[in-house]
């Protein structure tokens, strides 16, 4: 199951969680969020932004050291249309209570980075899928400008529409090429009703 989703800014020097959201277990829906519970939860997701920006730096460094090495022979794009990726681990303990390592996929292109968590034993390869369909149906249906983090923060709703289109209450979706092409008129109708 995913557990989480977080979006954040990579290509600043400050990271800033844009959007988050925790998955509830079925049926804890209906608990009333505490203070304490909200704080928590912005500590994890501020703790997977860190992470992912750390991550995305040190992939920026060594690809920017190959390609000064080659002597310039690898001209990288424009810093919008980088696009990387990654996955890491999360051991048990702070910020995340319980004991069992959590893993993270990440996805930074157009100045954020995209993160689902997940638990350890979830497939990586449909993560990775899904994470990419989000990505792709965010940015398409968010409709980015200039500054594309920002934007986020405007459209939560439309976020929230994708992000469970895709992933209904944290489940990970086989999907083949029917099964998107089906959901991407269901999402259309949807963001054309918003």
């Amino acid at each position: 199951m995913v557990v989480g989703f977080v979006i954040s800014t990579v290509a600043s020097d400050v990271t800033r969680v844009i959007f988050s959201f925790i998955f509830e277990p079925h049926g804890a829906n209906d608990v009333a969020e505490t203070h304490e519970l909200r704080a928590l939860r912005k500590e994890q997701a501020m703790y997977i932004a860190n992470q992912v920006q750390s991550e995305f730096s040190f992939l920026r460094a060594s690809s920017q050291s190959l390609a000064d090495v080659s002597m310039g022979l690898v001209n990288r794009d424009d810093e919008k249309m980088a696009h990387e990726h990654g996955l890491f681990r999360i051991r048990p303990g702070m910020p995340f209570t319980g004991t069992e390592t959590k893993v993270v996929l990440w996805q930074a292109t157009a100045g954020a980075g995209y993160a689902l968590l997940c638990e350890e034993e979830e497939n990586r390869i449909v993560a990775a899928q899904i994470l990419c369909l989000l990505v792709q149906y965010l940015q398409e249906h968010v409709k980015l400008p200039e500054q594309p983090p920002a934007e986020y923060m405007l459209k939560a709703d439309r976020v929230m529409g994708v992000l469970h289109h895709f992933l209904p209450n944290g489940q990970l979706l086989f999907l083949n090429n029917r099964a998107v092409r089906q959901l991407e008129k269901e999402l259309e109708m949807l963001m054309q009703s918003k």
